[in-house]
């Protein structure tokens, strides 16, 4: 059996079942994010059509990458135009699906078996949808809903069971661990400053990374995630730039065309651009920028797949990794 799966799902064939998997979970992803927002009550129903004119998107309008690109972002129907981040969601997932593809089936060294590998694969596959979609949501929205995460974390417990982790109770070790130590820093700032500098989201956003990479990753990812997200606000410091949350829209959401949310036949395709497209941190004149709402999370999301895909070469220079 180990064979035959090797013979189907390994390489070259396997390098295009693997972009092809990413792509189409990415379209999946990109419903989760609306429903992470919550502006749609179910991740099934009802189908995805069109905001502007309500028509439904057909099947070969909906296919993941091609279908964005071939109309240009349109609806085929109307002309609305479609965020811009359904095409970068479903790119990301399919380039990430490839390359933990390449990491763990592929260019692995351990010497596990074929099926193994696989699940190796599949495992952190779906921790990198998430990534994206948690991320999504906190450069949105900044928030990291709960209605994502709760469940996630024992799932995330869970399947870390599977994972190459050196030990059994590792990942669950990980997952409280990942939670106390932004507690910790959140209460701290807070003791000090007396305002809130981090939301309890990144803790539950830590604990399911510290759930799939194991305790000792911790540091290192969080270490990570604060350098590059300082550079980042230093960048705009030098920049001149002072950073506050763009202001949401007022009234109900609608949803993206493509999330198949609830029809909106009278809204004009403008408005339904805008609507579509998420709120962002925008520059603005009033708040500097150690005021400024920065999400943390895909700084966390950044440096936990930057562990995942360097953790063979931190090994021998930390000597807190194991494979």
């Amino acid at each position: 059996m180990n064979e035959a799966l090797a013979t189907v799902l390994g390489p070259p064939y396997g390098y295009g079942l693997a972009f092809v998997w990413g792509a189409l979970w990415g379209s999946f992803y990109n419903v989760v994010i609306v429903f992470g927002e919550g502006r749609r009550a179910s991740l099934l129903r009802p189908g995805s059509h069109c905001l502007g004119c309500g028509a439904p998107i057909r099947w070969y309008d909906n296919i993941p990458i091609v279908s964005y690109l071939v109309l240009r972002g349109r609806c085929r129907s109307c002309g609305s135009r479609f965020s811009a981040r359904y095409l970068v969601v479903e790119s990301l997932a399919a380039l990430l699906s490839l390359a933990l593809y390449w990491r763990f089936v592929v260019a692995d060294v351990m010497g596990a078996a074929f099926v193994l590998r696989l699940v190796w694969f599949l495992v952190y596959e779906k921790l990198a949808g998430l990534l994206i979609v948690l991320s999504a949501i906190d450069l949105g929205r900044l928030l990291i809903p709960d209605r994502l995460t709760y469940p996630s974390i024992p799932v995330m417990a869970a399947l870390s069971l599977l994972l190459p982790l050196p030990r059994w109770w590792d990942g669950l070790v990980g997952a409280a661990a990942g939670y106390a130590l932004i507690w910790i820093i959140a209460e701290a700032y807070y003791l000090v400053r007396r305002r809130e500098g981090m939301g309890l989201g990144d803790a539950k956003l830590l604990a399911i990374i510290g759930a799939a990479l194991g305790w000792r990753a911790l540091p290192i990812v969080i270490f990570l995630a604060s350098v590059q997200g300082s550079l980042i606000g230093l960048g705009a410091l030098l920049a001149g730039a002072r950073l506050a949350p763009a202001p949401t829209p007022a009234g109900p959401l609608p949803v993206a065309p493509s999330d198949g949310g609830a029809p909106a036949p009278a809204a004009s395709a403008a408005a339904t651009a805008a609507a579509d497209a998420p709120p962002a941190i925008a520059p603005a004149a009033g708040t500097p920028l150690r005021f400024a709402a920065v999400p943390f999370g895909p700084f966390l999301a950044l440096s936990a797949l930057e562990y995942l895909f360097l953790r063979p070469l931190l090994q021998p220079y930390l000597g807190l990794l194991t494979p």
